[in-house]
């Protein structure tokens, strides 16, 4: 297994004809329990765990063919936490096509919650940094409760299949809690080059959060 040619926080490895791309995402503190920072339902929890996964797996070319679900919260909140990534997987169009299962934590008893997504993915297309691309950013940075109370403002899942299967796309990148200029920064040392930062309209510094927006680079003929 070795790290994504392309692609943010991915591995790869070749099974015959298969390239297979694994990704994960987790979440902490974030929850329905009384110490938690922010209180949210588990199934936005495992939603927007779920959607850093997958936009990562999707940044390396890959569409999710299996889902594990790991779950700190306790037993009795599993269905919440599937039914997310139900969600998830509903909006990206492929909920007939995915497997899901995991394991919860039901010995100890955590004062926290804390919940985790693993993607295995099948890539069907390879992206690659090119010189001329026109980018732009789809969807906003946001963190904390602005994930929810903006939620009009966080990059539809459907909207990023859509550009995922545009053959004019070339690059899809998701921008996490680093920001904006920092996913720059990290996606041309990947690829190889060294090329000036757009204008992306926003504060490039501020947290993208769970992946609230991505960075979109398209060759226009």
């Amino acid at each position: 297994m070795n790290r994504s040619s392309f692609g943010r926080n991915a591995l790869e490895w070749r099974a015959g004809a298969l390239t297979l791309v694994m990704t994960t995402d987790n979440s902490g503190g974030i929850g329905e329990k009384p110490a938690d920072e922010v209180q949210v339902p588990y199934d936005v929890v495992s939603y927007y765990a779920f959607r850093c996964a997958v936009l990562d797996g999707l940044s390396a070319g890959a569409v999710p063919k299996s889902v594990v679900l790991h779950n700190f919260c306790g037993d009795e909140v599993w269905e919440k936490l599937e039914g997310g990534v139900r969600c998830g997987l509903s909006e990206l169009g492929f909920s007939d096509d995915v497997t899901l299962s995991g394991s919860s934590e039901t010995n100890m008893t955590l004062l926290q919650s804390a919940v985790a997504v693993t993607l295995l993915g099948e890539r069907r297309r390879a992206f690659q940094f090119e010189e001329g691309l026109e980018w732009s950013l789809v969807g906003k940075p946001l963190v904390g409760h602005e994930v929810v109370e903006l939620a009009d403002q966080v990059a539809g899942l459907a909207e990023v299949v859509r550009l995922f299967e545009d053959p004019a796309v070339r690059v899809l990148w998701p921008v996490g809690s680093g920001g904006v200029a920092a996913e720059w920064k990290r996606m041309c040392e990947q690829a190889g080059v060294s090329v000036k930062m757009p204008d992306f309209g926003v504060d490039v510094c501020k947290s993208g959060g769970p992946a609230t927006c991505l960075m979109v680079g398209m060759r226009r003929e």
